[in-house]
């Protein structure tokens, strides 16, 4: 499963999670930085790329019916420190490994 992180998400998280053996892509390698919510999903959603964000304007996009999704990992970054979050982050798509995310919201 290859993961395409939001701009929100934290470059030391998308690090940590390259370390536990996740295939991480971010917008900052994609250079793809700036564009629109919607962009990025469909963009995710043509490689077939599961997107992990801290935003949750990409739940209310996956409610749309217009919009498909490769899957959605959400978590929400305040309190958090980043080993929290690459541990919380790591576990959820193994929680889920024996099933498809496409369309699914996976909440870390």
């Amino acid at each position: 499963m290859r993961i395409d992180a939001d701009e929100n998400v934290w470059k030391p998280v998308v690090t940590g999670l390259r370390r536990r053996g996740w295939d991480v892509s971010s917008v900052f390698d994609e250079e793809t930085t700036g564009d629109s919510d919607r962009e990025h999903i469909e963009r995710a959603a043509a490689n077939e790329w599961v997107v992990l964000t801290f935003d949750d304007d990409f739940l209310s996009l996956a409610a749309e019916s217009t919009i498909d999704h490769a899957g959605i990992v959400y978590i929400e970054q305040y309190g958090k420190d980043v080993g929290q979050l690459v541990r919380r982050i790591d576990a959820a798509p193994r929680r889920n490994e024996d099933r498809e995310l496409t369309g699914e919201i996976v909440y870390a």
